[in-house]
């Protein structure tokens, strides 16, 4: 089972989410892949960060599409090459994109760096993840179960990211036998993991990813 720190591994409060300090802390906890949000700035670079605005997570206040990557950069939020530079020989990346029309920029930037066998990007816009296909592996993020393994399949995705609570021995039998891994967010409490993992799934999301080091021993 793999474990991706969940923004890295921000603990609470939240502050640290989607820095260079939450991936490397997440790495030194234990965690074997990264994932983290992306957005694109008002000079057309790719951010790493979650939200709409830099409001909850900085000192500063703005909305991501308003402020350029230099001032982004004041407040920790790194470019998305950054990241890929950094981390990309290191770790798993799984990649988010939270803004649409980003993913042939998200492409380039990967393929550019070689890292194709390093990524998976998700979002919970499926359409948006085509441009991406086949060169880049692809994840469905999900709330829900329908019709998630057959959209996942029919878009050639590599696997599906379901919320940890609807996850079922099923639900993970019918992915591997698509040929999908499942890997679940966000898990935080130590027997959701256990619980996930004795399923069979292939990876978990957390915040904490110290956790899983600790209670699976």
């Amino acid at each position: 089972m793999i474990i991706f720190g969940h923004r890295g591994a921000p603990g609470f409060p939240r502050r640290g989410e989607n820095t260079t300090a939450s991936f490397r802390k997440a790495l030194a906890n234990g965690a074997g892949g990264i994932e983290f949000d992306v957005r694109r700035c008002c000079d057309g670079s790719l951010v790493v960060i979650h939200d709409e605005t830099i409001d909850r997570t900085t000192k500063g206040r703005g909305r991501v599409c308003d402020l350029s990557s230099e001032q982004l950069r004041q407040f920790e939020i790194p470019l998305l090459a950054d990241i890929l530079d950094e981390f990309g020989a290191q770790c798993l990346l799984n990649i988010v994109m939270k803004d649409p029309g980003i993913a042939s920029d998200v492409k380039k930037s990967v393929l550019e760096r070689h890292l194709e066998q390093q990524v998976i990007v998700s979002t919970f816009e499926w359409s948006d993840l085509t441009p991406l296909v086949p060169e880049i592996p692809i994840a469905l993020l999900s709330s829900k179960p329908e019709y998630l393994i057959a959209s996942a399949s029919a878009l050639g995705a590599s696997a599906i990211h379901p919320r940890h609570n609807i996850v079922t021995k099923t639900l993970i039998e019918q992915a591997h036998d698509a040929k999908l891994r499942v890997h679940a967010w966000t898990v935080n409490d130590p027997a959701e993991m256990l619980r996930l993992n004795a399923l069979g799934i292939d990876g978990i999301f957390t915040d904490f990813p110290e956790l899983w080091a600790t209670f699976a021993s």
